[in-house]
């Protein structure tokens, strides 16, 4: 009898023991074999966004694909392994596509069983790819069921953030229950799940929903040729019957913006908005038109209402960066981008963000180490590498310019771009005439800026005095550019400094319509009209330069000469009392040239 009681004790406690659910770390070590980091990347393999992804077979895997065009290259990497993927099969409505792992050596996810009902407050845990730091694990309960838009949602508080889309939610036993989607968020720690068992239907909707990917292949390919009015008929055509397709309201916005329908665009991205309130890309939508609009504090408030229900989204804080940028609030835009960097630091929009404030601050430093680290995220990227050398450039430092660009491997296709740039530190190194070879160099390829490439030409030969060649090429930058001062005024100056006044004066005339008030212009008219000896015309047009900006130490000189020259002596005193209190050296320059020669002569 004794035995019998302690082998029912036995079997009692056994039984107990494998009830017993599974804790944090035996679940973690179930289903973390299962759940994969997944990647967009870019042309250079650089990944442009970390999300998650379910092994659903060896080479299945399953993913939320909201942003997913197919067109990229996709990555999926699980036990140290890195697999090419590929979109096989998409279910619009949900949202979920099945991935194709040629070769993959993945372990297929254990599911709950589909039948069983799924209880609020039960306990889950949410394994994901969140920040893009790897596999990791949180825990929480099933709030309740939530249908949206025809998907019945698992609501649960286990925390998530960026990079979670795809992950899965599983129970207490390491099933899984769900596929996180973070963009249907609704505030701190309220999070959604697509329920797991509409997996097996992905291939099924994939085949029936026709009519939904001809819409979709349609307005890609017109999104790909940019031809936005086309695309803009499509969509409103599509809408007509789909009232609740998010990405048809993307596009339309899409297609508004560059038809520059501002009425439209706001129309979508509001509709966008309403249709997914947490959405980072229909609130920075709506945020943009605030501020074409002008309506800043509008703008900002909309900003802030979306970081109040994502604060670990660095888009979001981008945009609230920008807002604040746009309001003038440089140190809240600053402390905004740094926080969007702590969370994504190849948020690239923060990055300009934070080299525009530092622009306004004419901090060159801040500037230049900005690029560095953009620089270092990105090294195989010409254009990130031609920006530092420009960094460097305007910091004085042509030197470690040159040398960067010495060692950079550029591909054909951005050769002329590196010729250029190499020109602009050739220019800055004083060395004009290497400075032309490359700008030659470039101009036979296919630089980014042809007309940029034409005007460093023609400001090279200016250097070297070739003034003839000096203005063939500020023509041809004009042409190209016919609306930019700059280039009309580099050939106005090579026009003058070559003996064409006449033409050189037939510029500023046209510049100054255009900038009555640039003193820089009025001071090459001057001295143009100077070199004329058309001496009354030049001191009116020195004059007003000097109004517009005082402190011009050579100009005063060359005023007080031309005074001198007139005959006009006591205008030649005043200005000269004038400079004193202006600039100290240039006054003693003026002295020893217009005044000291003539006390002399009349003692």
């Amino acid at each position: 009898m004794k035995k019998i009681v302690l082998l029912f004790c036995a079997v009692a406690y056994l039984s107990e023991a494998a009830a017993q659910p599974l804790n944090s770390v035996e679940i973690y070590e179930q289903a973390q074999r299962s759940v994969t980091v997944f990647e967009e990347l870019d042309d250079a393999n650089k990944p442009l966004q970390a999300l998650t992804a379910i092994a659903v077979a060896s080479d299945r895997a399953v993913t939320i694909c909201d942003d997913l065009n197919g067109k990229r290259q996709l990555r999926l990497t699980a036990n140290s392994k890195s697999f090419p993927a590929t979109i096989m099969a998409r279910d619009s409505q949900r949202h979920l596509c099945l991935l194709s792992v040629p070769g993959g050596e993945l372990t297929k996810i254990v599911s709950a069983d589909a039948n069983q009902s799924i209880q609020s407050g039960a306990r889950v845990y949410a394994l994901s790819n969140a920040l893009g730091l790897g596999i990791g694990i949180s825990e929480g309960v099933v709030s309740g069921i939530r249908p949206q838009f025809g998907v019945d949602y698992i609501q649960f508080s286990a925390p998530v953030s960026p990079g979670s889309d795809g992950g899965a939610l599983v129970d207490a036993d390491g099933r899984l229950l769900g596929i996180i989607t973070y963009r249907h968020r609704d505030g701190q720690n309220v999070n959604f799940a697509i329920p797991a068992k509409w997996l097996a239907e992905i291939e099924q909707h994939d085949k029936s929903d026709i009519a939904y990917k001809q819409f979709r292949e349609t307005a890609e390919q017109l999104q790909n040729r940019e031809q936005w009015q086309k695309l803009a008929e499509h969509v409103e055509q599509w809408i007509v019957g789909h009232q609740d397709d998010v990405d048809a309201w993307r596009w339309a916005a899409i297609a508004a913006e560059k038809n520059s329908n501002l009425d439209s665009e706001e129309n979508a991205w509001r509709k966008l908005h309403e249709l997914e309130p947490a959405s980072s890309i229909a609130g920075a939508g709506l945020v943009r038109v605030k501020l074409k609009r002008n309506q800043r504090a509008e703008a900002l408030q909309l900003a802030h209402e979306l970081l109040s229900l994502r604060q670990e989204d660095a888009e979001i804080w981008t945009i609230v960066g920008q807002t604040e940028q746009t309001a003038g609030t440089a140190a809240k835009a600053e402390e905004a981008y740094r926080k969007a960097l702590s969370f994504n630091p190849w948020q690239l929009a923060a990055y300009q963000g934070l080299i525009g404030i530092a622009e306004q601050r004419n901090d060159r430093g801040m500037v230049t180490q900005l690029w560095q680290s953009l620089s270092a995220l990105n090294p195989d990227l010409p254009a990130i590498q031609f920006k530092l050398a420009e960094a460097y450039i305007r910091e004085s430092r042509p030197a470690r310019a040159y040398s960067l660009l010495e060692r950079l491997t550029v591909p054909n296709a951005h050769r002329a771009d590196a010729d250029f740039w190499e020109g602009q530190t050739l220019i800055a190194l004083a060395r004009p005439l290497d400075a032309v070879q490359a700008f030659e160099k470039s101009l036979q390829g296919n630089p980014t800026t042809k007309a940029w490439a034409y005007a460093a030409l023609g400001s090279s030969y200016f250097q070297l005095q070739r003034f003839p060649e000096s203005i063939q090429a500020y023509r041809e930058a004009v042409r190209l550019e016919p609306d930019n001062p700059e280039w009309q005024y580099g050939l106005a100056l090579s026009l003058k400094d070559g003996f064409r006044g006449q033409e050189a004066l037939e510029i500023d005339a046209q510049l100054l319509k255009k900038l009555p008030n640039d003193p820089s212009v009025w001071r090459q008219k001057g001295f143009t009209e100077e070199i004329l000896g058309r001496h009354q015309e030049s001191i009116k047009s020195m004059e007003k330069s000097l109004e517009l900006e005082p402190k011009q130490g050579k100009l005063w000189v060359a005023l007080i000469e031309t005074y001198r020259r007139a005959g006009r002596d006591k205008d030649v005193k005043s200005a000269y009392e004038k400079l004193r209190g202006i600039d100290s050296e240039w006054a003693e320059k003026a002295y020893q040239s217009a005044i000291l020669p003539f006390e002399e002569f009349h003692p």
